[in-house]
């Protein structure tokens, strides 16, 4: 499920967004777990800092989905088209990118956001 937060936070952070592709092209489902893991670790080095540096929550990451009260499915909808036009201007794959690189960042968010309390 897309997370618009995640997705603007993505597009604002292009350097870190490049990055995530390039490790993300290496991510096989049929990998051992700690290959997978290794793939994880790495994502999490470049996106905790840009949190960090940027002071952003990992909980308020958490809050915003599409069904949401503050997005109409047509905000939802041209939300999604646009970023699909900005991602593949970048050359990012938006497949990749919804298959792999969102889950292992919200993973993480959630991670972060269980070891704190905000």
């Amino acid at each position: 499920m897309l997370n618009v937060k995640v997705v603007k936070f993505l597009l604002a952070n292009q350097a870190a967004l490049l990055a995530l592709v390039e490790i993300a092209k290496k991510w096989r489902k049929d990998s051992s777990y700690v290959d997978q893991w290794e793939l994880v670790n790495q994502v999490a080095k470049i996106l905790i800092p840009v949190l960090e540096a940027q002071a952003v929550s990992p909980k308020s990451m958490l809050k915003h989905r599409f069904h949401d009260d503050d997005y109409e499915e047509t905000d939802y909808e041209a939300l999604a088209f646009t970023a699909g036009v900005e991602f593949a201007a970048l050359g990012v794959d938006w497949k990749l990118l919804i298959d792999v690189i969102i889950p292992i960042v919200l993973s993480i968010l959630k991670a972060l956001a269980a070891g704190k309390d905000e």
